[in-house]
């Protein structure tokens, strides 16, 4: 998110990044959920600075509604719910009281939910691979990934990410090959459907379903 971003609804998503907002572009599509807009702000350590940024954008005392979506990554989700709480009390802004919870405000409705599950470590990979659980294409990725594992360099082992390898090989196998978990999204290849998106799309109706005024119902 660079220093111009320009704010022009009154509901903001922010998210880690491009990724995350094509992800998110295309789950809001589909749960025909509207008026928000999605903020790529480059990483999951630039939270503080996307805060200091949003406050003093001059269309900011006009948004209603703020969500903040992170990855747990290697700890569980707790600790990065209390990283942006903390961010977000620093910066005078309302602080849900637990995870997947909400602040209704006054003055703003903040919600924070962290990947896959508001609860153990992980990531948004984590949360998209359920949807393909049980079928013959995961067995197929799993039998790749042991053997890329075994014959992988040990200096390579270590920052080997499983999750997001098993992502590529999957979108790698699906026709046309796109080169993103946000991009599959938006090509239909994880299932919206599927029961593991059902607490996401809950958070994003609870935060964001709004009359046609754009005012939060």
């Amino acid at each position: 998110m660079g220093k111009k971003f320009r704010i022009t609804e009154r509901q903001l998503l922010l998210v880690e990044g491009k990724d995350e907002c094509n992800f998110f572009e295309a789950l809001l599509a589909q749960e025909n959920i509207k008026g928000v807009q999605w903020m790529d702000i480059g990483g999951k350590d630039k939270f503080p600075e996307a805060f200091s940024q949003l406050i003093t954008n001059e269309g900011f005392n006009q948004v209603l509604t703020i969500g903040l979506v992170r990855d747990a990554e290697a700890n569980k989700a707790e600790s990065a719910f209390q990283s942006l709480c903390d961010n977000l009390q620093k910066h005078h802004l309302p602080v849900p009281s637990t995870i997947n919870a909400l602040n209704p405000g006054p003055p703003k409705k903040v919600g924070i939910f962290i990947m896959p599950d508001n609860q153990g470590a992980g990531m948004l990979e984590n949360l998209c691979l359920k949807t393909i659980e049980g079928q013959n294409i995961e067995k197929c990725l799993d039998d790749y990934l042991s053997c890329v594992s075994t014959n992988m360099a040990s200096s390579e082992r270590e920052k080997f990410n499983e999750p997001k390898a098993k992502v590529q090989a999957y979108l790698a196998a699906r026709a046309p090959i796109v080169n993103s978990l946000g991009l599959g999204a938006k090509r239909g290849y994880w299932d919206f459907s599927h029961p593991c998106f059902e607490e996401i799309k809950t958070f994003l109706h609870t935060l964001f379903d709004a009359d046609t005024n754009g005012e939060p119902a």
